[in-house]
């Protein structure tokens, strides 16, 4: 056996719970892995760790004391990441830094440090993406709902940002790769696991509204310039599952009428009337 990793039951204070052990132990495990995702490896030895709240509170103290707010706030975007080895580039990082310091959250030199910057970032860039490639269909109930399927578990790092510019109206964000949905109710919003989620049909107006867009999509690309391969660069083809411009015109419910901007907008006056 060349190695060990720690177990734990995939939530942060889990997680917390196994830095603490393995501050306390003095211990140098490879990873720490959520244990109903372990593939087991004859050359790896694996120790379950339980989940103490008092010890993963420790945890936090000690990183808000010794390195700050936005070093605790990094470990929480890192801990959304869904990459397997997430857990041990949080412990490097976490015995590095707390041993010489604040300063040491800029020593990007550092293994530790770079690995767990990277896994911010891209943790980041995810949730970037959502806020350009959201799109939000109106149900009969008059919420708006919108589906997703991120890279990394990045609902909580979204929902501000919606709700800051869709305060007036309620809407829904389903992650259907984490089974987690971000509701808001106009007041305040609030996670919900969704593992089972059943919505009700678009409202009566929707696929009209989605036929403006798609007119407008279509009117507006020239089709000398098309160029796919800069279109995937900037919108990456694993999102247009879930965006309805980019149904081909064939598979659409309701094939655009208008054909001009002119037309679409007197479309629009008279859905709004």
């Amino acid at each position: 056996m060349t190695g060990f990793s720690y177990l734990y039951d995939g939530t942060l204070e889990g997680m917390l719970s196994a830095v603490f052990v393995a501050f306390q132990r003095k211990e140098y495990p490879e990873n720490i892995i959520v244990e109903q995702d372990l593939q087991e490896s004859l050359f790896c030895g694996y120790i379950p760790t339980l989940t103490n709240l008092e010890h993963a509170e420790r945890v936090q103290s000690g990183i808000l004391n010794t390195l700050g707010v936005r070093a605790y706030d990094d470990v929480k975007h890192a801990f959304l990441s869904d990459e397997p080895s997430k857990g041990g580039v949080i412990l490097r990082y976490l015995q590095y830094t707390m041993k010489r310091g604040s300063r040491a959250c800029t020593h990007l030199a550092a293994p530790a440090v770079h690995d767990f910057e990277e896994l911010c970032s891209r943790v980041s860039k995810e949730a970037h993406y959502m806020l350009q490639f959201v799109r939000f269909a109106q149900l009969s109930n008059g919420v708006f709902f919108s589906q997703i399927a991120p890279k990394a578990n990045v609902v909580p790092l979204i929902m501000d940002h919606f709700a800051a510019r869709f305060n007036i109206q309620p809407f829904m964000i389903y992650d259907a790769v984490h089974g987690l949905t971000g509701v808001f109710d106009t007041e305040r919003w609030w996670l919900v696991d969704a593992r089972e989620l059943q919505l009700p049909a678009h409202s009566l107006q929707e696929d009209e509204f989605q036929a403006l867009w798609q007119t407008f999509f279509d009117t507006i690309a020239i089709e000398e310039r098309k160029n796919p391969t800069c279109q995937r660069n900037f919108m990456p083809k694993r999102f247009w599952n879930n965006m309805c411009e980019q149904v081909p015109p064939q598979l659409r419910n309701l094939r655009p009428k208008t054909k001009t901007p002119t037309q679409a907008i007197q479309v629009k006056n008279r859905l709004l009337a």
